[in-house]
């Protein structure tokens, strides 16, 4: 692994700064690591970097795919359309393993930029659906036969009240404490079974798509937004897309549930009253997500419908995914873990519902044969 001591060393013998910018002392090195070792490379003036090295032999292949993804899209006449929403890839160092991408310094994810202000812009909510769309086109045979494994792997969530042994290594007690609910609430397992039987592969995926992962300027050159930047490519695999579809409602939903303060000292009834970000704010910004996103795909009304509730039951198990993340070093599931597989449960029996009420979608989005 390359230590932060190295890092300049390495720069500069792979010549990606100039010995000026080091010596006038223009060069700027800081670790970010999270999954990976990261590091963080600002030269002014120049171009800036962040470094990418996978902690272990897992990391270290996941990074190498990364690359692959980014060098196909770059390759690919058909991958020049998704190009405005990606960073730069400036290269793999195979020996290394290093992946050199453009930094984004002046940006920040979805997360930040939506708590910080408060507020949930509906330009912003579209122009995510519109990147995602772009993606979602992308023909599958671009990203077949090349050595990369794109092969389809079905999300770990929809097998969680099946854990295999290997769960148990890193697993909180609050984590098995979520397994169990999921065991024990009738009707939770069957409907899990079910997604995981109907998962399709139909498009390239992101597989990791939240708003973690999505990048704004923090002064966008617009008021609503501008200069979207989708990140971390790692689990990009052929799939389903209407899991990245359903996965950005789930990141709404999950904010709205979270700042609810869920305790004793308040009756149930109240708890929706209490939110910091009530869901009639979050409403619009989902409306035009997926306007946009559905126009692009051009599907039919039936098609329409029967994708959008598969969004919906996948957005359900994506918010147990976020609990289950959420609870990973956790000795006791909170109320709002609670309430949020509950919320989950609710979904996947009553999509229809959740369409209108929650994600305040008109049913005439959602009509049609689907069931």
């Amino acid at each position: 692994m390359l230590a932060q001591s190295e890092v300049a060393q390495y720069l500069l013998r792979n010549r990606l700064v100039s010995a000026e910018c080091f010596v006038n002392g223009e060069l700027s090195i800081t670790e970010a690591s999270r999954r990976n070792r990261n590091y963080k490379v600002i030269c002014r003036p120049g171009t800036s970097y962040l470094l990418k090295q996978g902690d272990g032999e897992s990391g270290a292949a996941t990074v190498a795919h990364e690359s692959k993804v980014y060098g196909i899209l770059d390759a690919s006449p058909e991958g020049i359309s998704l190009q405005p929403y990606l960073p730069r890839c400036h290269g793999y160092d195979a020996g290394e393993r290093i992946l050199i991408l453009e930094l984004l310094s002046d940006a920040r994810d979805f997360r930040e930029h939506h708590l910080r202000r408060g507020r949930f812009p509906a330009g912003l909510a579209a122009e995510l659906g519109a990147a995602l769309s772009t993606l979602h086109r992308l023909p599958a045979a671009a990203f077949t036969g090349n050595g990369a494994d794109f092969g389809t792997r079905i999300p770990w969530v929809l097998s969680l009240h099946r854990p295999g042994l290997t769960i148990f290594r890193d697993a909180s007690n609050a984590n098995l404490q979520l397994i169990r609910i999921l065991q024990n609430t009738p009707g939770f397992p069957e409907m899990l079974d079910a997604l995981r039987e109907g998962w399709r592969v139909d498009s390239l995926i992101h597989n990791d798509i939240k708003w973690d992962n999505c990048l704004v300027p923090v002064n966008p050159a617009r008021e609503n937004g501008s200069g979207l930047k989708i990140v971390d490519w790692e689990f990009a695999r052929l799939g389903d897309s209407a899991w990245d579809a359903g996965a950005i409602f789930s990141n709404y939903l999950s904010v709205w549930l979270f700042s609810i303060p869920v305790s004793g000292e308040e009756p149930p009834e109240r708890f929706l009253d209490l939110a910091l970000f009530p869901l009639e704010r979050m409403q619009p910004a989902m409306r035009a997500y997926w306007e946009t996103y559905a126009g692009a795909r051009n599907f039919d009304p039936t098609r329409t419908s029967e994708f959008l509730l598969r969004a919906v039951r996948y957005a359900a198990a994506r918010l147990v995914q976020t609990g289950f993340e959420h609870m990973q070093h956790s000795t006791f599931l909170t109320g709002n873990l609670v309430c949020l597989l509950q919320l989950s449960l609710n979904i996947m029996q009553r999509p229809r519902e959740a369409i209108a009420h929650l994600l305040g979608i008109p049913l005439a989005h959602s009509a049609g044969q689907a069931r």
